[in-house]
Order: C-alpha cells, then structure tokens, then sequence
C-alpha cells in the first residue's frame, strides 16, 4: 500500500526552491550592497578633499572679479572680451548595473583680447575663472555619482530588508506548515496501514 500522491508535496519542493533562490539572491543583494556602501564612503571622502579647494578656488575667483568690476562695467567687460569656448565630452560607464556621469573637458580657451586695453587684474581675473571651471566639472561629477549612489543604496537595503524579514521568514513558515502537514498524514497512513496488516493476519 503506497502513500496517495499530494499535491502539497508538490507545493513543498516548489516553495522549498523558491527559498534557495531568495536566500541566494538576499545575499548576492548583501553583497552589492557592501560594495555600494564602500564605494559611497570612497566618493565621500574624495568631496570632503575636493570641496575645499572648491570652495578656495570660488572664493579666489569673486576677489578677482571683484577688482575687474570695479574698474569696468559688464558692457564694457562684453566690449573687451570677446565670448570664450568650452567643450566637454559626456558618458556613461556602468558599474554593478549602476549608471556612472562622466564629464571630460575636451577644450577650455580663454578668448584673446587686446592687452593693453586691459588691466592685470582682467587676466588674474580671467585664469581663475579658467581654474574654478574645472574644479567644477569635477565636484559636479562626483555630486551627482554620490546622489546616484545613495539612491542605488536605498533600493537595495529595502530590497534586502524586505527579503530578510517578510520573504524568507514567509517562506520558512509556510514550508514548516506544510512539512507538518505531511508528516501528520504519513503517520495516521502509517496507522492506517498497521491496522490493515492486523485484519490481514487476524484472517
């Protein structure tokens, strides 16, 4: 006398698949996780060296063209310097399926105008405005490379969390309903078959 077939043993192996899948996802997520984080403390301190500079070189550069305006006026500034040039090229790279900015300064000129029209504060002026464009491509790339970052951060501790404490204790709990399940019903089949046996030799 065979065990009738039950489809909640179907049912186990299938969830009982499904929590391998969402253990070894929950800790490849751990994984991408911890390297996220180390990467975002990386880009972190790499601001917390760069800002000041920025924020040195910006500060540099309002005193320069502080003199400038103080000895000509913006038409006459227009009048002077001819319109420079800035080009900057622009891509993506991908590291663990997150989209990374980069911005490369491909040309930066400084426009030529006449000397000795000009002051020398105009070129002080001038180079450190040239200096401070760079410092700001690259704090601007690091800002928004920090913020994708947090973001990617956020999604996957929530995607771990949600694994680690709904998930795999659902699944765990269920698979431990239907085990129990089961197992009551081999037993009263295993009671049922030693009675069976009893009528059998009693005959």
């Amino acid at each position: 006398m065979r065990l009738p077939v039950n489809p909640n043993r179907m049912e186990l192996l299938r969830l009982r698949r499904r929590l391998v899948l969402a253990q070894r996802g929950h800790k490849l997520l751990k994984d991408k996780l911890e390297e996220l984080m180390r990467q975002f403390l990386e880009m972190v301190r790499r601001f917390e060296e760069i800002y000041p500079k920025y924020q040195s070189g910006f500060h540099r550069l309002l005193q320069a063209w502080g003199m400038v305006n103080s000895l000509h006026d913006q038409q006459e500034l227009n009048q002077l310097i001819p319109q420079g040039r800035l080009e900057l090229h622009s891509e993506v790279r991908k590291a663990l399926a997150l989209p990374w900015p980069v911005l490369k300064i491909i040309s930066l000129e400084t426009p030529a105008y006449d000397l000795r029209t000009t002051e020398s504060e105009l070129d002080v002026g001038l180079k450190k405005a040239q200096e401070f464009v760079v410092q700001l491509v690259e704090l601007a790339c690091l800002v928004k490379t920090i913020d994708l970052l947090a973001q990617e951060i956020e999604r996957t501790r929530r995607r771990v969390n949600a694994l680690e404490h709904i998930l795999i204790p659902n699944l765990e709990e269920t698979i431990r309903s239907i085990a129990g399940r089961l197992e009551e019903m081999e037993r009263a089949f295993q009671v049922q078959l030693m009675r069976v046996k009893e009528i059998v030799r009693a005959r």
